[in-house]
């Protein structure tokens, strides 16, 4: 029976795909549409939930049989969890964004690459086979790309969406390489058999390759530093895309996969050591980086990346109670941060600016607002009871457990976070030094405010009631994970009922928190200079832009000629490498072959003298018939060698060729006769090198040939299987019909841009 699981990741990518091509005449249709489709998945979701705890996979369908590939997927807990997440998300942004976005923004594109996005990331949750996890993880990469940019007539939109696409794109390209290394060594791309067969993997030579890979991939998605600059700048997305993408869900994604393949790498140093590494430095510095920052917004993107560094902290050992801690604080830091990115949100709308320096005191004027951001922030910082208490306090335990030098860190961090959290706090309290030239605003109404007030009474009730209400999501998500389904222990009156280490870490974090307001408030107001990542990502993009234009140059020259030799010297030196790397020795001899008679050669022949017929016609008619006259000797040759389903599907094919020449050339201007020309050794040799190459690259093919070959199947099957005599055309139709497809899918968008180009040529009149 189909799991729930993946029920609610096949519901959303369909309905995304029929929005987009049926789009309602009326936006808030597409809104209601979005929206019930997430409640949907959230319902499937929670279903499979309410059920028995499953650890086991299933499969729908032989995706590559010859590779072993299968579209299978996960039952589990732990990506019940992480769906729990994406489409109860889904559904609360679905709602806040039909109030937040303006009806002149907020059409049937938003709501088709939302639910594009949601569906993907519900595929990387639920997908069981490191290659199907893959695809679904660049698709997120792709409708990110779509969300960040989608107010695309801005250049600050357009420029943080190539970046996060590069940037993630790139890591994912090398996670593939990666989960390549460990399918070969673990003789499957099922996760399940990898983990089971992981010995094979750690005694394999490229084992340390497939960690670092499969670490790209993580460090990029969940912007851990250095590749932490396109979080922030993937903050002039609409803020419904922000709250939902870098607080929730795409950030998470490198997460999950941390938690998923724990079990497999857990036992190198390099993953334990270099994750746990790269999450606490990343939570330090960025933490430091949000204290420079005078939007709200970007102070938030910086907090993320911050908190993202501590979660990863916390999953990379792989270890059960350092897991615990890990998914505790990942669904707190969803409730608050997402009500957070949603709040600041409505404080553009209603003031409209994000600047602390002109951003106006909200306690009297917008007081509901404030009271959220305030719990929020203070949920984020760790302030008792909240549930962000309870998860810092389990952080610095662990963060006790690495030694001293972890442990200072994690305080510093903590630190850090106390501190930005209250200077966001102190920033909505009192008027910035240029508020005077922002009008007063006004409090939102509850259509806006109902969201982000459910996700703060979420961060609220984390803290007094985490473990009725998380106790058995993290049990389940430990028993998918192999580290024991037993009971879990969150209890807020534990943690605070007995004085303990990490209790007074707490204490102190809440104390440099306030040390830093205090250092903060001396540099008020801020210089945001850039960041260094932003400079070098910058740099290296002009210098490849110059290298790529310098090489562009160098060989589009205009000159049909040139561009042929390109194309034809290619393959000559590729077919030369190949013959020297081979020493030039054994060549093998073909045996058995027939010697040509003469109809064989007089076609060859006749198929020859047109060619050059072709090469030397001049006018276009000449040029035509010599063209159709060596297609159809081709076509007599392919009969008279016993091939006559090719000879026939080349009959059509020049019949066809030579009609649409003929249609063409009408609507070509008068021929003026053909440029004076004369003879170039060079061009001569390569095509009689190109000729020569592939001539002798099918005689050695065929001299090699040994067994049956993959004609004798065509033959034998061609009738049977795909009902047709014509082998050829089965060929094309059945058997490769895909690849047909794609040919044709191929000819026709490029097409398509032709004809774009004209048209956009024709409209910019002449130059």
């Amino acid at each position: 029976m189909m799991g729930g699981l993946l029920l609610a990741a096949l519901v959303p990518l369909p309905v995304a795909a029929l929005l987009g091509m049926f789009a309602p005449a009326r936006w808030r249709w597409s809104w209601a549409v979005s929206a019930a489709t997430a409640g949907l998945s959230l319902s499937l979701v929670l279903v499979s939930l309410l059920g028995p705890v499953s650890a086991g996979t299933g499969s729908l369908a032989n995706w590559v049989p010859s590779l072993g590939l299968e579209l299978s997927y996960f039952s589990d807990g732990l990506s019940l969890v992480f769906a729990l997440l994406i489409s109860g998300m889904g559904l609360l942004i679905s709602a806040y964004a039909g109030a937040y976005l303006g009806e002149e923004e907020a059409g049937t594109r938003f709501f088709t690459y939302l639910l594009f996005f949601m569906g993907s990331m519900l595929g990387v949750v639920a997908s069981a086979n490191l290659i199907v996890l893959f695809v679904f993880w660049e698709m997120t990469s792709v409708s990110s790309f779509l969300l960040i940019g989608f107010w695309h007539k801005h250049e600050r939109s357009r420029q943080g969406a190539l970046k996060a696409l590069l940037v993630t794109a790139g890591g994912g390209l090398a996670m593939l390489v990666g989960f390549v290394l460990v399918g070969v060594a673990c003789s499957s791309f099922e996760i399940a058999e990898v983990i089971a067969n992981r010995q094979a993997l750690m005694s394999s030579p490229w084992a340390p390759v497939a960690t670092v890979l499969v670490m790209a991939g993580i460090v990029t998605k969940s912007a851990q530093l250095p590749f932490h600059l396109w979080l922030p700048s993937a903050m002039e997305a609409p803020t419904p895309v922000s709250a939902y993408l870098h607080a929730a869900t795409m950030v998470k994604a490198g997460l999950y996969l941390t938690a998923r393949l724990g079990p497999l790498f857990a036992t190198s140093a390099l993953w334990t050591s270099g994750l746990a590494t790269v999450g606490m430095v990343t939570m330090v510095w960025a933490g430091m980086l949000a204290l420079r920052q005078r939007d709200l917004k970007a102070l938030l993107a910086f907090s993320t990346v911050s908190q993202l560094g501590l979660i990863l902290f916390l999953l990379a050992p792989a270890d059960a109670e350092a897991t615990v801690a890990g998914l505790f604080h990942m669904l707190n830091h969803a409730a608050f941060k997402g009500a957070l990115f949603l709040l600041v949100g409505i404080i553009e709308h209603q003031a409209h600016t994000r600047d602390v320096v002109r951003l106006p005191g909200l306690f009297g004027r917008m007081p509901v607002t404030f009271v959220l951001a305030c719990f929020g922030a203070c949920s984020m910082a760790g302030v008792p009871p909240l549930g962000g208490f309870l998860s810092k306090e389990m952080f610095l335990a662990q963060a006790l457990r690495f030694g001293p030098l972890a442990a200072t860190a994690a305080l510093a961090g903590a630190s850090l976070t106390a501190g930005y959290c209250f200077v966001f706090v102190r920033a909505l309290w009192s008027d910035g030094p240029d508020a005077g030239d922002t009008s007063a605003p006004s409090e939102a109404s509850i259509a806006l405010l109902w969201v982000p007030a459910f996700l703060i009474g979420l961060a609220v009730a984390l803290g007094p009631l985490a473990g009725p209400l998380t106790s058995g999501l993290i049990a389940r998500s430990l028993a998918g994970l192999g580290q024991g389904a037993g009971p879990v222990e969150l209890s807020l009156l534990l943690a605070l009922g007995h004085l303990s280490l990490p209790l007074v870490m707490s204490a102190l974090a809440l104390a440099g928190g306030l040390g830093v307001v205090a250092w903060w408030l001396r540099r008020y107001p801020l210089e945001v200079p850039q960041l260094l990542a932003d400079r070098v990502y910058t740099a290296a993009s002009e210098a490849l832009e110059n290298w790529s234009g310098q090489a562009t140059r160098a060989y589009m020259s205009g000159l049909l000629w040139r561009y042929s030799g390109f194309i034809l010297a290619v393959p000559v030196l590729a077919l030369a490498a190949l013959f020297v790397s081979m020493g030039g020795t054994g060549v093998p001899v073909r045996s058995g072959a027939a010697a040509p008679n003469v109809a064989t050669a007089a076609a060859a022949l006749t198929a020859l003298v047109a060619i050059v017929a072709a090469c030397r016609a001049q006018t276009r008619l000449r040029a035509i018939i010599a063209l159709g006259a060596s297609g159809y000797a081709l076509a007599l040759l392919f009969g008279l060698l016993g091939a006559p389903d090719l000879a026939l599907t080349q009959v059509l094919v020049e019949t066809v060729s030579v009609a649409l020449f003929l249609a063409a050339f009408v609507f070509l201007p008068p021929y003026q006769g053909p440029a004076k020309r004369s003879f170039r050794p060079a061009h001569f040799l390569l095509s009689l090198a190109f000729g020569l190459g592939a001539a002798s690259l099918v005689y050695f093919a065929r001299a090699a040939r040994s067994g049956a070959t993959i004609a004798d199947f065509f033959v034998r099957n061609s009738l049977s299987e795909a009902g047709g005599r014509n082998v050829v055309n089965v060929i094309l139709v059945d058997f490769r019909g895909l690849d047909t497809l794609g040919e044709i899918s191929v000819l026709g968008i490029a097409a398509l841009a032709c004809y774009a180009l004209i048209r956009t040529t024709a409209g910019a009149g002449p130059r």
